[in-house]
């Protein structure tokens, strides 16, 4: 018992000396010290300081730890309180939006027209009667029926409130939406289901309003057509 307490208490000590050693040996690139270093480790710790070495992050700890790697070459940062958060890729995800987007009330799981329909039935019953009810984002390559809610199926599940059905630049609206919009729309091909789409080429209102993708289309436009100079 004695020979493996020792045996195990020397292993211990040459890991950790082999550890400092290395850290020791190492001269951090960039060190910044007197802040708030947010790690979001599993216990969303709060660190002193942080030491980076060729990019990557090297330790992060108190201040005086940080500093004994300190090198002749080293740039050190005074944060004088301030935080540093980890560096985010963001692939598209408009995080400001995201954050809020069940802020006021959960969004269920949205896979074909008919959970879209009972979302905004539901949501007909509890807003004031005229007050908007907008679902947004809800993409209708993700939907089975691969198409818009036609106006006559949001006039049906929201007959006394304005309903947009947003996809990004393009929504479905119900027919309240396109009257206080005053800009009755053209037919898009996938507002209406096939036997829908010749009476809606006949003339009749439509449900997607796509002004907002025309608008951005004449801004790239503008801006990136004419020549370089006049942007200045």
């Amino acid at each position: 018992m004695t020979i493996r307490f020792v045996v195990v208490a020397i292993t211990l000590f040459i890991s950790l000396f082999l550890t400092v050693s290395s850290l020791l040996a190492k001269e951090a690139d960039l060190i910044l010290h007197r802040g708030k270093i947010v790690t979001v480790d599993a216990k969303f710790s709060i660190a002193e300081a942080v030491a980076v070495e060729s990019g990557r992050i090297l330790k992060v700890g108190t201040d005086r730890e940080i500093l004994m790697l300190k090198g002749p070459h080293t740039q050190i940062v005074d944060l004088g309180g301030r935080t540093v958060l980890p560096g985010l890729m963001d692939s598209h995800v408009h995080p400001a939006d995201a954050c809020l987007t069940e802020f006021d009330h959960p969004i269920p799981e949205i896979e074909t027209i008919q959970d879209v329909l009972d979302y905004i039935q539901r949501r007909a019953a509890v807003v004031k009667e005229g007050e908007w009810i907008q679902l947004r984002q809800v993409f209708i390559t993700r939907l089975r029926e691969q198409r818009y809610p036609t106006k006559d199926e949001l006039d049906r599940v929201a007959p006394k409130n304005p309903v947009a059905f947003s996809t990004g630049p393009d929504a479905s609206l119900n027919s309240l939406a396109l009257k206080l919009d005053g800009h009755p729309a053209q037919l898009h091909p996938f507002c209406q289901k096939p036997s829908q789409r010749a009476a809606a080429q006949q003339g009749r209102p439509q449900t997607a309003v796509t002004r907002a993708l025309r608008r951005l289309s004449r801004y790239w436009l503008y801006e990136y057509l004419r020549p370089r100079r006049q942007r200045r």
